[in-house]
């Protein structure tokens, strides 16, 4: 009988990268270098698009960009959305990750820290506040919450009553959620104001721009992949916040395109906006 001789396939560690830019063939340094430069310019914050098709290795590059801005004593994040696309809403995702990179900076303190979080669970209760399950998939445990947590998950405990029940209570109950959040708006207005301002004054403490790397996001579900975008637009646009959106454009216009209904140049058009 002929013995088979086993195949091992050596992958590439990505996770654990010693030296940036090691095995480079194709000369992406240079690219990293330049994008370095550009991004240490931005100072008023920016989102960013690299784009390039299904195989010609994003996640290569920005694992070892990645490791280069480390080296060079950035602050930076990477997020594999595909990973994280069972939630709900990515909000408390990226608060929780950078809140996670403030604890590592020396500029901030952990008062200040304790303070942001804080302000995002006040945020992620108005987000919740028709939705309770949202907080709990999300992962509360992800950022240290202190008391407001506990406002979340008894939010969270009371619409899962009425919404695992089946009875007339229900529509009685979505209607006087519905009618508090109405006149709560002013105040969550209030909360999302205090946290974008908290995120700022963290935000400028920091020495050189906090990158934060989104890979994988034209594999994400649709609405996942969406949200995620809108997240960022509406309430991490701050200074100095730069965000990395690692995709292959023209996929990417696809998935905006199933969750709005535009034809294909207008999917990119929302992209450019």
């Amino acid at each position: 009988m002929t013995e088979l001789s086993q195949l091992n396939w050596n992958r590439t560690n990505l996770e654990n990268i010693e030296k940036a830019w090691d095995g480079d063939l194709w000369d992406r340094e240079r690219l990293g270098i330049q994008l370095t430069n550009y991004v240490d310019r931005l100072q008023c914050g920016a989102v960013l698009a690299l784009d390039a098709r299904w195989g010609e290795g994003k996640t290569w590059f920005v694992r070892h960009w990645q490791k280069h801005l480390e080296d060079e004593k950035h602050n930076v994040i990477y997020l594999d959305a595909f990973a994280n696309d069972y939630l709900d809403d990515p909000f408390l995702t990226i608060a929780s990750e950078i809140s996670h990179a403030f604890k590592e900076c020396d500029e901030i303190d952990s008062q200040d820290v304790e303070d942001f979080n804080s302000k995002t669970a006040s945020v992620l209760i108005s987000l919740a506040a028709i939705l309770p399950v949202i907080a709990a998939k999300a992962g509360l445990h992800w950022v240290g919450l202190g008391g407001a947590g506990e406002n979340v998950q008894e939010l969270y405990r009371d619409g899962k009553e009425f919404y695992d029940s089946v009875s007339d209570e229900i529509t009685a109950k979505v209607k006087e959620h519905i009618e508090n959040k109405i006149e709560n708006h002013q105040i969550e207005k209030e909360s999302v104001r205090d946290f974008k301002n908290e995120l700022a004054q963290l935000a400028e403490k920091l020495d050189k721009p906090l990158v934060f790397i989104i890979d994988e996001l034209d594999r994400c579900r649709p609405e996942f992949a969406i949200r995620l975008i809108e997240r960022i637009k509406h309430f991490f646009d701050i200074s100095k916040i730069i965000f990395v959106l690692v995709m292959d454009k023209s996929q990417f216009s696809k998935v905006v395109c199933h969750n709005y209904g535009y034809d294909e140049k207008l999917g990119e058009e929302y992209l450019d906006k």
